[in-house]
């Protein structure tokens, strides 16, 4: 990611709301991004009952944000470290966690470099952040070098599907809600412009391979559409009573797609869902 790239997204965290909240919750989701966190989490933890990883409890999340999923590890007693390029985010991170009750440790830090000893982690994992690198070979190639044998990899990736996902079929809900929302609310500040790649997993599994890591996987993941009058980062929610109905419906939605595919719900085709997971293990 490119410095102005960062200012960019930094400012974007400075000038809007929704990211001082976290979309961690122990309860019951209430929100359509909250359910999407559990199914993260369950996801990523059903990957950790595969007998290649070694049942250590050290994770690092790169480019973490608020931390939302890094939540779900500290809760279920992960030694947890966050990082993040912009100390402002890291700060929001911080917050979360004591508001919470949750503990972990908190580094600034570049993706490219990270600042941690070979073998450091037993689980890596980053949540759109892989996309915005026009060459991810060299942030890559840092999380598998701190992975200790049997650690397990796990990159989230959200790709610029231009709008041919499940996305496609919901567009116009989206459209006819932005545009109540901007006849009845102030216009937020406009999002900036990064980079995101448009290429899949074949990419990332390339270099992943001449990394060494075993069993490597790649599947589609978040079959579900995403319904609000802004889909941009940082996703901004509807009003409770309507985010509670969709949630419903999601989970209806997951509950047949996991009858249908035998697989984790929360899986579908690479190019239908929002987004694609890679995940490998280091050897041991």
């Amino acid at each position: 990611m490119k410095k102005e790239e960062n200012e960019s997204f930094e400012k974007s965290w400075q000038t809007r709301s929704e990211a001082f909240y976290t979309h961690w919750t122990r309860s019951e989701p209430e929100n359509q991004i909250q359910l999407a966190f559990r199914n993260h989490w369950s996801l990523f933890h059903e990957l950790m009952g595969d007998p290649r990883f070694n049942g250590g409890k050290r994770s690092l999340e790169v480019g973490c944000g608020r931390g939302s999923l890094s939540c779900y590890f500290a809760d279920a007693g992960f030694d947890c470290t966050l990082l993040d390029l912009s100390a402002p985010v890291i700060d929001i991170a911080r917050n979360i966690f004591s508001q919470n009750g949750l503990s972990a440790n908190f580094d600034v830090g570049d993706a490219e470099n990270l600042p941690y000893e070979s073998g450091s982690f037993d689980v890596v994992f980053s949540i759109g952040l892989l996309e915005h690198f026009e060459d991810p070979a060299k942030v890559l190639a840092e999380q598998v070098r701190i992975l200790a044998p049997g650690g397990l990899f796990l990159g989230y990736v959200v790709p610029e599907y231009h709008g041919q996902n499940v996305q496609k079929d919901y567009a116009w809900i989206n459209e006819i809600l932005d545009g109540y929302w901007q006849a009845g609310s102030e216009a937020p500040p406009p999002k900036e412009v990064l980079f995101r790649s448009d290429e899949g997993s074949p990419r990332y599994l390339k270099i992943l391979e001449k990394l060494g890591l075993d069993g490597l996987e790649a599947s589609g993941v978040y079959p579900v559409p995403m319904i609000s009058h802004s889909i941009d980062f940082p996703f901004s929610l509807m009003p409770k009573a309507s985010e509670l109905a969709w949630v419903k419906r999601i989970q209806e939605l997951l509950t047949a797609n996991g009858e249908r595919t035998g697989r984790h719900p929360w899986l579908c085709e690479e190019g239908f869902g929002n987004a694609f997971l890679l995940w490998g293990y280091r050897p041991t």
